[in-house]
């Protein structure tokens, strides 16, 4: 192929080409694998390279290039960083295309390596397989010039949760490369025990089992047993040993920006405002401040392509054109109807319609208003209505109970501000909005939604039976069924739906807020607050040791969080305690209460201060010399009394502890895992 060549060969499955028919002098060139899924189910495929010898099989580990091993053959095989792109068609709108590139020496490859296979795998926590994918493609380019050479793209895959890509290999001295388009149910682990290589799923980083060689000079923390055990080791003739590879990804937590607890600058004193695009001056009456904001957001949402997306796939919309209106009358049963808008999404030759009923400041959404429009649009055809207020209701339906039969072809939807603000503020920190001017609409709508006058602020009131359900917890009066308890056991809820999202912005990713599972799980915490004053939700942090219990004491006046993790598995108790205090900064508090679990009794446990601890790590093992399984860190504060959003009041002493717990403790704990010792082989 001469370099004038603008149209890259293009292979079916099964066919296969020699190197020397695409360029006689080649022997560098870089592969990129191409995977993408629709709008909701991303397809990002991890890409593997395997070294076969003459058998089919790898010849040892070192003969897989993967995430947690990328270079091979002294950097002949080379897999480089990920790269994501979007998609160029709008209608389609893929949630963007993710490119993993491979550079191959082919010159610098073993003669006894006859072929090497290109692969990709998906994470199996993703619940997707390449069957969701819309986009599937190998590129071979030379990587002189980066010029595409052929490509192959792969059609009917359908469950496969690991696919071969295509192949390259030896014939007659040559290499040449073959489009293959298969693949494996089982994931990455199938995959690689097909070639010969024998996986450990339980370790959480890359490791080969071996014989460890102790240090010089052995630490004073190892115990007799173990300190003999490596001193035999070291002295035993080296021999053969199983080797396995972990294919699970190193996760850690995310950290919190530096500034985090950075206060807004106040104003400089000038009387000149700045032009907004958004203006808040002149919003009088709260309809005047319901109407500004809806024609606000509906239009921001077909202003920036991927804010729109995102909120309309909450909403069960498919991927496509949007368009907003708003206030567009209907007649229903002889009365005139008009919601406050209407969202149209076309894809292809479907076309998805929405009400949209929107609320602000302290309006509720009221049942017979709510009704009407979900038989506006049964009668209409509609697929939804979507209900947006300050509310939270823990989930995307709305705060509003219809009555189920409805609701079998209309799908009933919410979105809280809460959750609005937090995903415009996650596509802004996360770039991902890809067009300058409307990642500028969107900083406006943003700084618009946070304005006092905007009447958006979010969940901020633990609501009106908070003073009194709080009194009658410490008077023991509470009871379980009352109506009071019920709601303020709802309103703790949503405040912690509220934490997760202040910690997604924080953090750049989604935070959940884990509801009761059931209405029984739910009584049961109404029980737990009359009984004993208690309330606690939970947060996964996508990368945390574990999940965060956020808990509040309305009976001593305290709120708190805590974190489990694991206790090493190895050392004595003493070097397990001090495993975790060398996690935990110097700047922690002093008031940090760990407590350690220990065997043999379920609940069995020690306690001790972060400061008594540092000086003495002995005070937290038991007595009668058990042993430590896990840790459990726990911060508390004094609680706020008041029942609004501001200083000194309840919600604001729940958010200050979980933000300070995550930036002082959660994001500087790992997961403990054996060091991978030195590999001993047998001499040649």
């Amino acid at each position: 192929m001469s370099e004038s060549d603008e149209t890259p060969r293009r292979l079916a499955k099964g066919a296969n080409v020699g190197l020397r028919e695409l360029d006689a002098e080649l022997g560098s060139v870089t592969v990129v694998l191409e995977s993408g899924g629709a709008e909701g189910r991303p397809v990002a495929a991890d890409v593997s390279v395997l070294l076969l010898g003459e058998s089919g099989k790898v010849r040892s580990d070192d003969d897989l290039v993967f995430y947690n091993q990328p270079v091979a053959l002294g950097g002949a095989v080379h897999l480089r960083e990920k790269v994501r792109s979007e998609a160029d068609e709008p209608a389609d709108a893929n949630d963007g295309i993710s490119a993993d590139v491979v550079t191959l020496e082919l010159d610098n490859v073993p003669d006894d390596i006859r072929s090497i296979v290109l692969a990709a795998s998906l994470d199996p926590l993703s619940e997707v397989t390449f069957g969701d994918a819309t986009v599937l493609s190998l590129r071979l380019q030379r990587t002189a010039d980066a010029h595409d050479l052929l490509s192959f793209p792969i059609e009917g895959a359908s469950t496969e949760t690991a696919l071969l890509f295509g192949e390259f290999y030896r014939r007659n001295g040559d290499w040449r490369v073959r489009a293959v388009g298969q693949g494996y149910d089982g994931g990455l682990a199938a995959l690689l025990c097909a070639h010969g290589i024998e996986v450990e799923e339980q370790v959480t980083a890359t490791s080969v089992e071996a014989v460890p060689e102790p240090p010089e000079a052995l630490p004073d923390e190892i115990d007799q047993s173990t300190r003999e055990s490596l001193e035999e080791a070291a002295s035993d003739e080296a021999r053969p040993i199983a080797k396995r590879i972990s294919v699970r990804r190193p996760i850690r937590a995310p950290r919190m920006p530096a500034d985090w607890g950075a206060t807004i600058p106040t104003e400089d004193g000038t009387d000149w405002q700045q032009a907004r695009l958004f203006p808040v001056a002149g919003i009088g009456s709260g309809e005047e401040q319901e109407r500004r904001a809806t024609s606000a957001l509906l239009a921001v949402m077909t202003l920036v392509k991927e804010f729109g997306r995102v909120l309309i796939s909450r909403c069960g919309a498919p991927a496509g054109t949007l368009e907003t209106f708003i206030e567009v009358p209907f007649g229903h049963d002889e009365e005139a109807y008009r919601p406050d808008g209407v969202i149209r999404v076309r894809r292809g030759q479907r076309t998805w319609q929405a009400l949209v009923e929107v609320k602000t400041g302290v309006g509720k959404l009221r049942l017979e208003q709510v009704d009407s429009y979900v038989d506006i649009a049964r009668d209409k055809g509609y697929d939804a209505v979507v209900t947006i207020s300050n509310e939270l209701s823990g989930s995307d339906e709305s705060p509003v109970a219809i009555d189920r039969r409805k609701l079998r072809k209309v799908k009933l939807a919410h979105l809280s501000w809460d959750q609005i603000r937090t995903d415009a503020l996650l596509l802004l920190k996360n770039r991902g909005v890809a067009d300058p001017t409307q990642r500028r609409v969107l900083e406006e709508f943003v700084r618009y939604m946070k304005h006092p006058r905007a009447g958006l602020p979010g969940f901020n009131d633990m609501g009106p039976r908070w003073v009194g359900v709080r009194d009658a917890v410490k008077a023991k009066t509470l009871r379980s069924g009352d109506k009071n308890t019920v709601e303020v056991s709802n309103r703790f809820d949503q405040l912690i739906q509220r934490v997760a999202f202040e910690l997604s912005v924080l953090l750049g990713v989604q935070v959940q807020a884990l509801p009761p599972r059931n209405a029984a799980d739910a009584a049961t915490r109404c029980q737990q607050l009359a009984d004993s004053g208690l309330l606690f939700g939970t947060l996964r942090v996508p990368g945390a040791v574990d999940l965060i219990v956020v808990s509040a004491d309305l009976r001593a006046e305290r709120v708190g969080c805590s974190i489990q993790i694991d206790a090493p598995r190895e050392g004595r108790p003493t070097t397990r305690v001090k495993w975790l205090l060398r996690q935990l900064p110097d700047e922690s508090r002093d008031s940090l209460r760990i407590e350690a679990a220990l065997a043999g009794g379920r609940g069995a446990s020690t306690a001790q201060l972060m400061g008594a601890l540092r000086k003495n790590p002995d005070s937290l093992l038991p007595a009668d010399g058990r042993d430590i399984r896990g840790f459990k860190v726990v911060m508390e504060a004094q609680i706020g009394s008041k029942r609004a959003a501001a200083p000194g009041g309840f919600i604001k002493s729940v958010q200050d502890i979980a933000n300070v717990f995550y930036a002082e403790v959660v994001q500087n704990l790992h997961p403990w895992s054996a060091k991978p010792p030195r590999l001993v082989t047998e001499p040649d």
